[in-house]
């Protein structure tokens, strides 16, 4: 809050507007606490002190005007502010913020009496009060922030678990085999990466896994989830756990349950090798190229599993869940999502990191996409093998994704493959709209940008972009939408959806409805869209031809409109 707009404020509230209504995120107006027992004055005024402060330095930082009656207008809502010690009030609030919080108290005069303005600035870490409570300016309102919501809190003031330290680990928790598989990881996906030129110690450190703190190398925990002896990682990381079921007939009891505290390429290693023996290859052949389309690809199931792996909430004592079904395979993760990010924007959400250090470590070594979550090469390889994109359901306090198995669109496959070869270059959006176009006869701008998760109008504008080369538009206005168009519905071996998305021709439809008005003597437009099989302004438009050939007049006003001969 700018000081020169203080003044403005106060004014406003003598005139034409109460407080209440010019609060905001970084703004409160409050009476002065005041009672005839000076103890009983005192904790009032120093409740209120510690609430507001901590509120405004777990946010963004704000002002508590004291003095100033918030719900009504006039000189009246001057109440001012008596028997107060400034430096007392600072002492209220250091002594009573954990963190201690020093806050700016400046006293400005009014002809109705004193108001304070106190002045907490915005904090890099989080803060309670005295007695354990912690709120967050939300809007107008001071919340409590209950343990569930604190993660989100601490990543949003850039807080990393994993970039922190313990004690008791030292350097020789290091395990030199983990040292050697994390070369062999960086020379399989980073295989030209000036790392490899580096001693083991230089190598840790340029990756954070060792890090100089207060004077001393320390192993950060991330180091010891991916390179620290096994017994190290048990005793003092137990969360860093992956648990793995595979079950057969029933979705109950598993046939296999394996439980992993180990560190984790050697976990996420292992937890490959149990999928694979179980993850059945279709091939797909055309011409004399043949395709693999594996049940669950490799590249999928990895970036799923380190996507659980880099984002999930270590705070919580929970574990990583990996579930194989016949049909499906589930990963699951403790700590919802965070930032913003939900089921419905997962693919395109700007990312947002819970582990920072962590992820940069896989980012290094070149295991995920240094873009974000990585969604979109999931997306893109799933789609391409004619399979269905990725799930995330809506879970509380978790993240997890489904990876479907059963039947894949092998003509849809071939299709993109095909065009591959001959040189297109497919985008994603391209792909989301032609598997939707295959499960449905049309789509709409609205409908394009659900499954996009862009806006409608980045949607509309990527239709139009398809129209002429896989689509065509049908409709105008609000009415419109697209559908394959007859070129590729035949490469796609499927002429006769052509003529039945297409419909009848114009002529067909004017004597449907001329029929039904020989029939009923009238017709609405509801009735009109029934009987052709078109939406409102399609009807409109027929039955405004019905009205120029003079086979029907209008009648009714409004909702109540209809036509007869």
């Amino acid at each position: 809050m700018k000081e020169s707009k203080i003044p403005n404020l106060i004014i406003k509230i003598k005139t034409t507007t109460p407080a209440h209504a010019l609060e905001t995120q970084h703004l409160d107006f409050k009476r002065f606490p005041s009672t005839s027992n000076h103890e009983n004055h005192k904790n009032k005024l120093s409740s209120l002190l510690r609430e507001y402060s901590v509120a405004f330095a777990n946010s963004d930082g704000g002002t508590l005007l004291l003095g100033i009656e918030n719900n009504i207008i006039g000189l009246e809502a001057i109440t001012g502010c008596q028997n107060y010690n400034i430096e007392e009030m600072r002492r209220m609030i250091f002594d009573g913020t954990r963190p201690p919080i020093i806050a700016e108290i400046e006293e400005l005069l009014q002809p109705e009496g004193m108001v304070l303005a106190v002045k907490v600035p915005k904090s890099a870490r989080i803060h309670s009060t005295s007695s354990g409570k912690k709120y967050q300016r939300v809007g107008t309102e001071n919340r409590l922030i209950f343990p569930e919501d604190e993660t989100n809190l601490k990543v949003a003031k850039g807080y990393d678990y994993t970039a922190g330290y313990m004690l008791e680990v030292g350097i020789d928790s290091i395990d030199p085999l983990e040292v050697s598989r994390l070369r062999n990881w960086i020379e399989k996906y980073s295989p030209g990466s000036e790392s490899l030129g580096l001693d083991d110690t230089d190598l840790l450190k340029s990756l954070g896994i060792i890090q100089e703190i207060e004077g001393d190398e320390r192993l950060t925990i991330a180091g010891l989830m991916l390179i620290g002896k096994e017994q190290a990682s048990k005793r003092h990381l137990p969360q860093n756990e992956i648990i793995y079921f595979r079950f057969g007939e029933s979705d109950v009891d598993p046939v296999q349950s394996i439980y992993m505290k180990m560190p984790l390429l050697r976990t996420i290693e292992k937890i490959w090798d149990f999928i694979e023996p179980f993850n059945s290859v279709h091939l797909i052949k055309d011409a004399f190229l043949e395709t693999p389309i594996p049940s669950f690809p490799e590249d999928v199931v990895r970036e799923a599993i380190l996507n659980a792996v880099v984002h999930r909430d270590y705070t919580l004592p929970d574990s990583i869940y990996v579930r194989i079904f016949p049909e499906r395979l589930e990963i699951s993760s403790p700590g919802s999502f965070i930032g913003g990010v939900t089921p419905f924007n997962v693919l395109t959400h700007p990312p947002v990191r819970r582990n920072p250090l962590l992820a940069e470590i896989f980012q290094h070594i070149g295991a995920v996409n240094r873009g974000g979550l990585g969604v979109d090469r999931m997306y893109r390889r799933l789609l391409s093998y004619g399979k269905l994109p990725p799930i995330y359901p809506e879970i509380d306090g978790a993240v997890e994704v489904i990876l479907q198995n059963g039947t894949f669109d092998e003509v849809m496959a071939t299709f993109v493959g095909k065009k591959a070869r001959e040189g297109h270059g497919w985008r994603l959006e391209e792909l989301i709209i032609l598997h939707y176009l295959r499960r449905n006869d049309k789509i709409s701008a609205k409908e394009a940008s659900t499954i996009l998760q862009w806006t409608q109008k980045e949607a509309s504008e990527t239709l139009s972009l398809m129209e002429g080369v896989f689509l065509e538009r049908v409709g105008t206005g609000r009415g419109t939408y697209y559908q394959l168009n007859q070129e590729i519905l035949s490469s796609l071996g499927d002429k006769e959806k052509y003529t039945r998305i297409k419909g009848l021709s114009e002529e067909q439809k004017l004597q449907l409805l001329k029929n039904y008005i020989d029939t009923n003597g009238r017709i609405t437009n509801e009735e009109a869209r029934g009987v052709c099989g078109v939406n409102r302004y399609q009807a409109k438009r027929l039955i405004q031809k019905l009205v120029s050939e003079e086979i029907i007049k209008q009648k009714g006003m409004g909702r109540a409109i209809y036509y007869e001969k």
